[in-house]
């Protein structure tokens, strides 16, 4: 198996995760990009490959970011969960950083703001 760490993309909105392995992909950090439609699929796919850090829309059909955030250190515990939503209100950013989010990047978002979170969450 190899040392390079996963990125977990989670995003019911396939246009914003095909921009994020884009920006991602420029980076020049070598990670393994995986993806996921809903925040369902997005536990199922962490319960499974154990990402290092996880992009996670906070409003998508079947669970809501939120949801998942409660539920993720239940089946991947050391994955650094980066919220990115364009609910970027002070009350949303604190709920999610409360329920478990290293960071959280509001939508749109600009590519250095990417390179930077997942910087800072690989670090940790």
């Amino acid at each position: 198996m190899s040392d390079t760490p996963t990125l977990l993309l989670v995003d019911d909105d396939s246009f914003v995760r095909r921009i994020l392995k884009d920006v991602i992909a420029d980076t020049g950090i070598e990670l393994r990009l995986l993806e996921a439609a809903d925040g369902e699929e997005g536990l199922a796919v962490a319960a499974r490959e154990k990402p290092a850090v996880m992009f996670l829309d906070l409003f998508m059909p079947k669970k809501s970011g939120l949801e998942v955030l409660g539920a993720i250190k239940a089946v991947s515990p050391t994955t650094r969960v980066l919220v990115i939503s364009s609910m970027d209100a002070e009350p949303v950013v604190e709920q999610a950083m409360a329920a478990g989010a290293v960071g959280f990047v509001g939508k749109p978002f600009h590519p250095l703001e990417i390179a930077s979170a997942v910087r800072q969450a690989l670090a940790h």
